[in-house]
């Protein structure tokens, strides 16, 4: 069974949601959650929106036996309940990798001034 913990804290016109998911089953669970919050503002790497969120939607990979934190802000005032489950499935043994995944965890990088003659 998947489980999720989530709080929110409200400061200068912004809700910050953090929710700690729990899987205590003995698979990789795929889970789905929407937030009843919007607009949201999902976390980026480096510039990028994090790959598991798309819109007010989230979908992640959960490993067997163990937690993981997940957070975004909205405007939006809070409420007792910022997330809703959708669901959860087994999920395949290898997580797919796409592009956006690999390009978030990278370091934004720009060349050195002067190397391409301008300042």
């Amino acid at each position: 069974m998947v489980q999720i913990a989530a709080s929110t804290e409200r400061c200068n016109g912004v809700t910050f949601v953090s929710a700690i998911l729990t899987n205590d089953r003995t698979t990789p669970q795929r889970v789905r959650l929407e937030s009843t919050l919007e607009p949201v503002w999902p976390p980026r790497r480096n510039g990028v929106v994090v790959p598991e969120w798309d819109g007010e939607r989230w979908q992640g990979r959960l490993e067997p036996d163990s937690r993981r934190g997940i957070g975004f802000a909205s405007p939006a005032a809070t409420i007792n309940e910022p997330l809703r489950f959708v669901g959860a499935e087994r999920a395949p043994d290898r997580a797919k990798i796409n592009t956006r995944t690999i390009r978030s965890s990278l370091e934004r990088w720009e060349p050195p001034a002067g190397v391409d003659g301008r300042r």
